[in-house]
């Protein structure tokens, strides 16, 4: 009992403002700490290895390449040469890309660079909320076991996938909307700043239009629906159906997703029929625990769980609005409607669903923190507690996130790439396009900037792309052969006669 009397004596007597500058420090680094511990205590790698290999990964990171290299006159990132209304990106459209390639500008562009990316952008998020928010040393170091315990973060802060991006942004997004919150002279500043961003980040993720509506809802102190609350509901409703056709016009259509084949459906009777079945398949796919591995089934539960706690909490079922709680009907409106968008315009299967929820989930327990919600936090807590030692009975997960090697092994060399050629001020961008008949980490990190890569199954003289490159011999009229190496062949667009 001396010692840990001493102890308490001891720690009582560190200044307040040291404590809050260490917990503080330590935030700021935990990104950072959770890296070493993934990549050089368990995976015994090391980060600077880390080279991107799942096909988003690949791909995220060859655009990123190219945007930062040739500005926007680079080629087409497309699926079967389904190209954009505007520009060249890619199925992921242009936020994502966008916020790298500023990253590139500054640091240069290496096979680490993305999970470096990611981590700094932590880093930089954990910074703003410590130096603008000033937290409790409490608060931050809850804030930290949260974000070391999270397993969305354990499986995803050694990939190149843009996971901690989206982490990143809904971090600072919460840190403003509790700040809005909390404030009074600078409600309308922080009004127009939440709108901007909210705006901004759309382009990463559609599906951050949900992020409008705390705003709305916080605009005032108290829940209100008044008649400016229902001017302001219509003008999100504008303003998110403004946002969804601004961002798909810088997409590539993806020819086998979900909205694409929705809307090349003309019947109308078809068209309910296909939604229908669409969003009831969802629905199943997300409640039947026997189908996916057990993290993602287990975070969809939480999912529901969580929902149903948000409403009772919110006390939405007394039918007086003076009497609903904003700050759990807000984070109970984010999560439902996050999932509506899910079940009816995407897909549940796949980490797809695990992916959109999970940083949504960190920053609605974010704001709990700030919120001093502490049986909210300490429920979290424990089921970041639960999950790990159910981390630990998925040998499929944890070996597929934490232990792929080829993650950490440099791409191999390929004679048939040095073959082609970025050409500068083409009028057709397709000069400058590469199609590929499947998804290879060699052929992506090795092709040069500027080359937009495209996938397709159906390889023939239609394709309009200057280079072919595929692994089988193949006759075309419109093709010529350039070189063969081992199984790789390029063929390129043969020069039309005058």
């Amino acid at each position: 009992m001396k010692k840990i009397n001493n102890f308490s004596t001891y720690s009582k007597s560190i200044p307040s403002d040291t404590k809050r500058f260490w917990s503080g420090l330590l935030l700021v680094l935990s990104p950072w700490i959770l890296l070493f511990i993934i990549t050089s205590l368990i995976s015994h790698h090391s980060v600077l290895m880390s080279t991107p290999f799942w096909n988003d990964e690949i791909s995220y990171w060859h655009e990123v390449l190219s945007f930062s290299s040739k500005g926007f006159n680079f080629g087409y990132y497309t699926m079967d040469e389904m190209t954009p209304k505007l520009l060249s990106f890619g199925t992921h459209g242009f936020g994502t890309i966008s916020i790298y390639a500023a990253y590139a500008k500054i640091f240069g562009w290496n096979y680490n660079s993305i999970v470096i990316a990611n981590n700094v952008f932590l880093s930089l998020s954990f910074l703003f909320l410590v130096l603008y928010l000033k937290p409790t040393t409490s608060k931050t170091l809850l804030i930290t076991v949260f974000y070391l315990t999270y397993t969305p973060l354990i499986l995803y802060c050694s990939t190149s996938m843009s996971e901690l991006l989206n982490f990143a942004l809904l971090i600072n997004y919460f840190i403003l909307l509790y700040s809005y919150i909390k404030s009074d002279r600078k409600k309308n500043k922080l009004f127009y700043i939440l709108i901007v961003f909210c705006s901004i980040i759309s382009f990463v993720r559609i599906i951050y239009i949900v992020l409008f509506l705390p705003i709305i809802l916080y605009r005032d102190f108290v829940l209100k629906f008044d008649r400016k609350t229902i001017l302001l509901l219509a003008g999100w409703i504008f303003l998110s159906f403004f946002l969804f056709l601004a961002n798909s016009l810088f997409v590539s259509p993806f020819p086998y997703s979900f909205l694409n084949e929705l809307f090349s459906i003309s019947n109308l009777h078809n068209f309910i029929i296909y939604f229908v079945r669409h969003l009831i398949t969802n629905i199943l796919r997300f409640i039947y625990p026997f189908r996916d591995d057990f993290i993602q089934v287990f975070q969809r539960y939480i999912v529901i769980s969580s929902t149903i706690w948000l409403v009772l909490k919110s006390r939405v079922f007394r039918f007086s609005h003076h009497q609903i709680e904003p700050l759990y009907f807000s984070s109970f409106l984010l999560i439902s409607l996050s999932l509506i968008i899910t079940f009816a315009a995407y897909d549940v299967f796949n980490w797809r669903d695990y992916r959109v929820m999970a940083p949504l989930l960190f920053g609605i327990v974010l704001l709990f923190i700030l919120s001093d919600r502490l049986f909210a936090v300490k429920s979290f807590l424990l089921i970041n507690v639960f999950v790990l030692l159910f981390l630990c009975f998925s040998p499929k997960v944890y070996s597929s996130f934490l232990f792929e090697s080829k993650r950490y092994s440099n791409p191999l060399s390929n004679v048939v790439l040095n073959k082609i050629k970025y050409t500068e001020n083409v009028k057709n961008k397709f000069e400058n396009t590469l199609v590929v008949d499947s998804y290879d980490e060699n052929v992506f990190l090795k092709t040069p900037a500027g080359i937009g890569i495209t996938q397709s199954d159906s390889i023939s003289d239609n394709l309009q792309s200057k280079y072919i490159y595929i692994h089988k011999p193949k006759k075309f009229e419109t093709y010529q052969l350039v070189i063969i190496s081992g199984n790789n062949f390029l063929y390129q667009k043969r020069l039309r006669r005058q």
